[in-house]
């Protein structure tokens, strides 16, 4: 009895430190594929543990009728961190890029898992070889992040519908070479969803001149990225102020606050 209150112990000593951060993408972010040529990068970079460095991103690519490929790449879209990868299904297209593997929810992310590929072009979502995520539903991609010498795991999930890739969440587990489960938001005993999409709002956007963090009832610490990655401003505001992005070049960014993991795009007009 001792031996197993003692397990018991240690097992939510355990979970005190463990915690998934999880952010909705409200509302969920629409890539379109419908053109009929050329190419776009950067188009929604992800930084899962909030320390400026981009982990994920995705990119298309669409050389006509039929011809299309849809990539979820590491660090922005044209370079490449071969520390952070995805799990893939074991099977490449005829230019050798590997497939990126659908998951269902509550399949195991973590160090046991097997499949994981780093990929200078960007594991495929779909293509014209292979539909892969088209037409499933909501799928999870598995991944991993190194930070610190450490990894760490999280998922994305997605919906691919001709033409167009639905990003509607992500997540990752804080305590490094911890597993998650695919879709776990957190919520359990030691486990937080951080859920700040309905505490905090942006607005107006688009924007020309200014924007105010609508929710917020504190003084708090900010940071806008350009979509390469690039922070390009950053200060304080409190509940009154507003943050004057006027002299931005016009174009899509990400602000996120500090020390709470929440961030969203906007476009300066």
């Amino acid at each position: 009895m001792k031996k197993m209150f003692t397990a018991l112990v240690f097992l939510l000593i355990g979970k005190a430190y463990s915690q998934i951060i999880y952010t909705p993408v409200t509302p969920n972010f629409e890539i379109n594929l419908s053109q009929t040529g050329g190419s776009s990068a950067n188009l929604f970079p992800i930084d899962f543990n909030n320390d400026g460095v981009v982990d994920f991103n995705f990119r298309w690519n669409v050389y006509g009728t039929g011809t299309y490929f849809m990539h979820i790449t590491s660090s922005n879209s044209y370079s490449y961190n071969s520390n952070n990868q995805v799990i893939v299904k074991g099977m490449s297209n005829s230019y050798g890029v590997p497939y990126a593997m659908p998951l269902d929810v509550s399949t195991p992310i973590g160090p046991s898992s097997t499949g994981w590929i780093t990929e200078a072009r960007g594991p495929l979502i779909g293509d014209g070889e292979s539909s892969n995520f088209l037409g499933l539903g909501d799928k999870y991609i598995g991944i991993r992040f190194l930070s610190a010498g450490q990894y760490y795991y999280g998922w994305v999930l997605v919906s691919f519908v001709t033409n167009k890739l639905i990003i509607k969440s992500y997540a990752y587990q804080t305590a490094s070479n911890t597993g998650i489960e695919a879709g776990n938001e957190g919520g359990s005993l030691g486990v937080e969803k951080k859920d700040f999409i309905n505490v905090f709002n942006l607005y107006p956007n688009p924007t020309t001149e200014y924007l105010k963090i609508v929710g917020n009832k504190e003084t708090i610490g900010y940071a806008i990225h350009n979509m390469e990655g690039k922070k390009v401003r950053s200060g304080i505001v409190n509940a009154d102020n507003e943050i004057n992005v006027s002299e931005l070049i016009k174009g899509t960014y990400v602000i996120s606050i500090n020390n709470k993991n929440w961030s969203t795009k906007f476009i300066k007009k």
